[in-house]
């Protein structure tokens, strides 16, 4: 392949998650620029960034207590219970909110009057988020040498002086970025927000746009579109101003076991996280299970969701990561900083306006009956599908592409292999672990994925696991909705497993 050829790949690869953003300028320029712009704008971007700021400063503090305790505290079934504080990352916020809603709510476990709205939508989020949080800052925290907290105590420094003239200051980087996370995902939620009627602009977009209200969709787009990039700004300059130090000195700092006072505040905050975010939400779906057997109630068939689920999962992997290998090669092997910014930009964008933006792109360069057409094939969910997950498979595949040994490569050169024999048989099967990763993950991702299925699977008829559970909690179907989730959950926890064990293998 010629160099234009490549850099052409690398373009079509990095250009491919912007275009939702693309469809959504083409929506408000041709929007009307007379017509009144929807009501209650002013307190929907509150609430929406509000539920944001809440949630980060809640999950975030939990989170961290969870990654120090992972890493620095002594406690019995310490191991078991940080792994199953991370689980709530495998379950679907929708799926989590859905739970949580029936077991708190009337009749639950707390019979509270509701579990609905804003405050509900920040414990679910809460829920959901604190393990990035854990995962960032444990990281951070194993990168903290022993030698200079160490070094603070012989100096006489207090445990509280050392952490924080010694710790603190290695860690902020790692809050920041977990914040921006959270604050992020918390923006582009949409299925939390949607069961638990949180009024927020992702879930009026997705109404907008379920109403056939384009328009309105486009400002509301544009305003959610805004916020993103005003956190992704700040972040960013936040980072810039608290940029870690290289370590001197990797030896980890010794564990320290716990009283009875620390450890029964370890088990609160495992308890939060493994017990509300993941044991109870996952007992709630069994119960359903259980309750719609004994009551001889029929359960729809789950052969055919779990079928499309794969299917759909596999196409959009096998699209995702051959656009993704281009710019990830480029960024990995090559430092091509501007390459990962193009792609990664497209992580911060939400799922619901990835929909709109492919929806109305479509639309603008198409006619009715080529739109209905692209519809149907399944053209338009496989392209928002690869605009909302190719920043991922570009991590993944841009790690491996950095891990390989370019002597390898050139070992073969000089050998005589030609540039295709080179790929075959030497770059190929050393970066294979990290295409399958890569894959995993895409396959993870579209089977939690619920506005891009909603809004652009039904004319393809691709009713997924995802689309299953919603419907079913949408008509109070609790025992499918059970089943359907129960499936759902293990076909996530699979996927990820696979997708990690497949990485750690490069």
């Amino acid at each position: 392949m010629t160099r234009a050829g490549g850099w052409a790949l690398v373009a079509a690869g990095a250009a491919a998650p912007l275009l939702p953003v693309v469809g959504l300028a083409v929506g408000l320029a041709g929007g009307d620029p007379w017509r009144a712009p929807p009501a209650g704008l002013g307190p929907l971007v509150l609430r929406s960034v509000g539920l944001a700021v809440v949630v980060s400063a809640l999950a975030v503090p939990l989170g961290a207590a969870l990654a120090w305790l992972d890493r620095r505290a002594d406690y019995p079934g310490r191991r078991v219970l940080v792994v199953l504080s991370l689980l709530p990352l495998a379950l679907p916020s929708f799926l989590l909110a859905g739970a949580l809603r029936h077991a708190l709510g009337p009749g639950g476990a707390l019979g509270l009057p509701a579990f609905v709205g804003l405050g509900a939508a920040a414990v679910v989020l809460t829920l959901a988020t604190a393990p990035l949080a854990q995962v960032i800052v444990g990281a951070a925290l194993a990168r903290v040498p022993a030698a200079e907290e160490e070094a603070a105590r012989t100096l006489g420094a207090s445990r509280a002086a050392a952490f924080r003239a010694v710790v603190l200051p290695r860690l902020r980087p790692a809050l920041v970025a977990s914040a921006l996370l959270v604050q992020l995902y918390v923006l582009s939620d949409f299925g939390a927000v949607a069961v638990l009627d949180a009024p927020v602009l992702t879930w009026r977009i997705y109404q907008a746009v379920a109403q056939q209200r384009l328009g309105d969709a486009a400002v509301l787009g544009g305003l959610l579109l805004a916020a993103t990039l005003l956190l992704l700004v700040l972040g960013r300059l936040a980072h810039g101003r608290v940029a870690e130090a290289g370590v001197a000195n990797p030896r980890p700092v010794e564990r320290r076991p716990l009283g009875r006072a620390g450890f029964a505040a370890a088990l609160v905050a495992h308890g939060l996280t493994a017990g509300l975010g993941c044991l109870l939400p996952v007992a709630t779906l069994a119960l359903w299970v259980v309750d719609g057997w004994s009551r001889g109630l029929p359960f729809a068939p789950l052969g055919e969701p779990v079928a499309i689920t794969l299917r759909v999962g596999a196409v959009a992997a096998l699209v995702t990561v051959l656009l993704a290998w281009a710019p990830g090669w480029a960024a990995g092997r090559h430092g091509r900083r501007g390459v990962d910014l193009a792609v990664l930009l497209g992580h911060a964008l939400p799922g619901v306006l990835v929909a709109f933006g492919v929806l109305r792109l479509a639309l603008a360069l198409t006619g009715g009956g080529a739109y209905r057409a692209l519809g149907e094939a399944g053209a338009l969910l496989l392209a928002g599908y690869v605009a909302r997950f190719l920043p991922e498979a570009h991590a993944a595949l841009r790690t491996a592409a950095a891990a390989f040994d370019p002597r390898q490569d050139e070992s073969a050169r000089v050998l005589g292999a030609g540039r295709a024999r080179r790929l075959v048989r030497v770059v190929l099967p050393a970066v294979a672990p990290g295409v399958a990763a890569a894959a995993g993950l895409v396959v993870a991702q579209v089977a939690k994925e619920l506005p891009i299925t909603l809004l652009l699977g039904p004319a393809a008829g691709a009713r997924t696991l995802s689309f299953r559970v919603y419907d079913r909690l949408e008509e109070a179907l609790l025992h499918d909705a059970g089943a359907a989730g129960l499936v759902l959950v293990g076909v996530c926890l699979a996927a990820f497993a696979l997708s990690a064990r497949w990485g750690g293998e490069r």
